[in-house]
């Protein structure tokens, strides 16, 4: 009997085992493709700093004075300074009440969304009151519940904006220690006999000498870079007791000099992963030095310079993060028969926060030719639900149909060929940004990562860095690739990397640019006739075209036969999606104009057929 048994069960093995075979095992744990995200949690992605909760009163700070003038400023920087500084009286238990501070961005479809959830979340608007007055009041009542600045400040810090504009920026970085609100030699008087008394005198101080005297006393897990003539992220920099200084002894002067040495310093004295905020460019020290330098110290540039209250935006961000999803295709409804060559139209600059949250999304999210053109977007999954939640579900919101997001660049600026070069850890640094870009695009189903290398899209340092994003996020359905000038400069190579799940995933270099620039730029830039020309001409994988479309050029249509250069006029009315509706209007119909994600399955299914059909196989 005992034989019988064991025949009959060696049998059975049998049996199951050719089944086994025969039947994939994905049959029976096939899923929904759209169901595959992570849920929201707190996995070490939140950087930024913020108010622990939304306070229960908010009141709108508004200015009297309008236009660039020196008092304007003055003005600004005052109440730039009391909201900081209600933030922290906030944090720590002595007040109850934040300040809004209006401006033109709050028309925005982003910052309206900001503006309901403080009222969604339980931060009620008492009023409006001018800086001016409440702070030369001391105490007041504002619907029906009283501002104390005494609870807020202990009197103020002194600048002068007329002799010495590297007070505003001393003054910044000494308010959140002196509890001291910003008020300029102009305006001293007034505060004098309202009863203030001088906490600091920033009005001879410079930018080394607030370096000197406070840098070992400001926070580390960020800073802040403003031109001079600016009020902007003075706020948050106080909240936060951030060093905040600007570049040029001179706005928008730098052969004045400047203060690139502290500026690289305050780069290495940073915590990992965190953010520089704001910014200030010229022809001395571009955008590739700036982010040159934040990169090599394994930061991250927010490039967020025209930001508005952050104390309020941000508060209590990590409780207010939802599972709000981009929209993905499903590669299961894609026809892999087509012999056609696909053209894909990548529009850039996502990972500029500050256009994010102001004309993004009506003006180039919302653009009539974005769905026909299948556009993808760049967007900041990682830093844009750190300022505001809502905000950032507004985007996902507004996704055109059939249009990709991009999560670009990793997580603020960085360059893939030089991140944390100089930290002696690339290889650690690498992993723990990696780590943290995938938790935000897992959370919310974004698919295809973005990265810009600073000199070489193809090194192999770039290499390294594509090869460590991918490990870390099996979600991936590919990564594209630019460099910083040339976008173009990768010409098209593809590069693959296997992820943790065993599947080969495509690195797709840009092949060339819609951009305004005459003549061509390296034969890889120009108009969107130019670029319709050189996709026809080209050999290498000319079935896989990913073309970048530079979102601030402008062109004109010329009409479809029209020369190259008659579509570079600047004052034309043709940009973003509009100009990848010009460039596909002058293909062939050798080519098809596809979304970035069908692109990307159509290269897998071409060049990695069996491994393509075994994941589609484990799909419902």
């Amino acid at each position: 009997m005992r034989l019988i048994n064991t025949l009959l069960n060696v049998r059975l093995f049998k049996i199951l085992s050719i089944l086994a075979i025969l039947i994939p095992a994905s049959c029976a744990r096939r899923v929904a493709y759209d169901s595959i995200y992570d849920p929201i949690e707190d996995v070490g992605q939140y950087k930024y700093p913020s108010l622990t909760d939304l306070p229960p009163y908010y009141v709108d700070l508004t200015v009297a004075e309008n236009g660039k003038t020196t008092a304007s400023l003055r003005q600004y920087n005052l109440a730039a300074s009391i909201s900081g500084l209600a933030a922290y009286a906030i944090e720590e238990g002595r007040n109850d009440v934040g300040f809004w501070i209006p401006g033109w961005v709050d028309g925005s479809i982003p910052y309206k969304a900001v503006l309901k959830s403080l009222d969604d979340n339980g931060c009620r608007k008492l009023g409006s009151v001018g800086v001016m007055d409440l702070a030369l009041a001391g105490r007041m009542q504002i619907g029906g519940h009283e501002v104390d600045m005494s609870k807020i400040c202990d009197g103020y810090i002194l600048t002068d904006i007329e002799k010495n504009p590297d007070s505003p920026a001393v003054a910044t970085t000494a308010a959140h220690f002196y509890k001291g609100i910003i008020v300029d030699r102009a305006d001293r008087a007034k505060f004098d006999k309202a009863g203030y008394r001088m906490v600091y005198d920033a009005s001879a101080k410079t930018v080394p000498d607030a370096f000197n005297e406070f840098m070992d006393r400001c926070a580390r897990n960020g800073f802040t870079v403003m031109p001079a003539n600016t009020y902007e992220l003075k706020d948050f920099s106080i909240q936060n007791g951030w060093f905040f200084m600007h570049m040029y002894h001179q706005p928008g002067r730098p052969e004045t000099g400047d203060y690139w040495e502290i500026f690289e310093k305050c780069c290495s004295l940073m915590e990992p992963n965190s953010s520089v905020f704001g910014w200030e460019n010229s022809s001395l020290h571009d955008e590739r030095g700036i982010n040159g330098a934040t990169s090599k110290y394994g930061l991250n540039t927010a490039v967020n310079d025209w930001a508005y209250n952050y104390p309020l935006a941000n508060a209590g961000y990590r409780k207010r993060q939802k599972s709000d999803l981009a929209t993905v295709l499903d590669p299961k409804t894609i026809d892999y028969s087509k012999k056609k060559k696909f053209v894909s139209f990548f529009m850039t600059d996502g990972d500029n926060t500050q256009w994010m949250m102001a004309g993004f999304v009506g003006d180039y999210l919302l653009h009539p030719d974005a769905s026909s053109t299948k556009s993808a977007f760049g967007i900041n999954t990682t830093l844009t639900p750190q300022i505001s939640p809502e905000a950032y579900a507004t985007i996902l919101s507004s996704q055109p149909e059939g249009c990709t997001f991009v999560e670009v660049q990793g997580g603020g600026v960085i360059y893939s060929d030089s991140f944390a070069e100089g930290t002696g850890n690339r290889p650690e640094a690498l992993k723990e940004r990696a780590r943290q870009t995938a938790a935000w695009m897992r959370q919310h189903r974004v698919k295809v990562l973005g990265l810009m290398a600073k000199d070489d899209c193809c090194s192999a340092e770039s290499q390294e860095c594509y090869k460590t994003m991918i490990e870390a996020n099996d979600q991936l359905v590919g990564l594209i690739a630019l460099q910083y000038t040339p976008y173009a400069g990768g010409k098209g190579e593809i590069f693959w990397f296997r992820n943790t799940a065993g599947y080969d995933i495509p690195v797709v270099t840009v092949k060339l640019s819609v951009w305004n620039t005459n003549p061509p730029y390296e034969n890889v830039e120009g108009s969107p006739a130019f670029v319709a020309r050189r996709l026809g001409e080209e050999s290498k994988n000319p079935d896989f075209n990913l073309v970048a479309v530079h979102v601030w050029s402008r062109f004109t249509d010329a009409g479809p036969d029209c020369d190259e250069a008659a579509e570079l006029p600047a004052a034309g009315e043709v940009y973003a999606s509009g100009a990848a509706r010009l460039c596909a209007s002058h293909l062939d119909d050798s080519f098809e104009v596809v979304s970035l994600e069908e692109m990307l399955w159509q290269l897998r299914m071409r060049e990695r057929p069996a491994q393509t059909k075994r994941y589609l196989r484990g799909l419902k």
